[in-house]
């Protein structure tokens, strides 16, 4: 898929604990080479489910990339400190829609999510090769550093202002129109579907 995404082909809202199929049907989309770059290790279709299982938890915030209504991408941020204050984060996103610029957009939200909560310190660890994750983590402001064959992208933000607020108030306020713009639509189509079919019992 050539070009790049404009950003309103596409959303981003939070993931809640009841989509854990959702997560797993997206996670097992990815072929095998960014399952590898993501996890750091070649992994099953069994082992993606047990891990959607467990990450929609309270000490995660997870958000997805809709395209078309199909969760495509996915940005993870993780508490690792009981104050809140450290943070690790993780991204996916399906291979036919990297490098549409999809990933800066996934990790800006991340950023803005990771301020709104107090997040001091913000860590990524990536294998050596994972170049494409790397420039994103750099274009944002992360210090790398290496050790053998992972990489580490550190990243310290200042608390919440208001753009990193009015960032993530768009995002879920405008994916919660579009999802009840589509339940309308649904269900005008459920109400008038008895009326469609005796119109097209006369017409033959």
């Amino acid at each position: 898929m050539a070009g790049v995404l404009r950003r309103s082909t596409f959303a981003t809202r939070r993931l809640h604990a009841p989509e854990t199929v959702l997560f797993g049907e997206h996670l097992k989309r990815l072929d095998a080479e960014t399952r590898r770059l993501r996890f750091g290790n070649p992994v099953n279709d069994a082992f993606l489910d047990r891990y959607a299982g467990l990450a929609l938890g309270e000490d995660a915030l997870v958000k997805g990339c809709f395209i078309a209504g199909t969760l495509r991408g996915v940005a993870e941020l993780r508490f690792l400190s009981g104050d809140g204050r450290d943070a690790e984060g993780a991204f996916s996103l399906e291979r036919e829609y990297q490098g549409q610029k999809i990933g800066d957009a996934l990790f800006e939200r991340l950023i803005a999510a990771a301020r709104n909560r107090g997040v001091e310190r913000l860590y990524l660890t990536c294998l050596r090769e994972n170049r494409r994750m790397q420039s994103i983590a750099h274009r944002h402001g992360a210090e790398l550093s290496f050790t053998g064959g992972d990489g580490m992208a550190e990243i310290r933000r200042p608390y919440a202002d208001a753009e990193s607020l009015a960032r993530e108030w768009m995002d879920e306020g405008a994916t919660f129109v579009f999802a009840m713009l589509e339940w309308r639509r649904q269900r005008f189509d459920f109400l008038t579907r008895p009326i469609r079919r005796l119109s097209e019992g006369r017409s033959l």
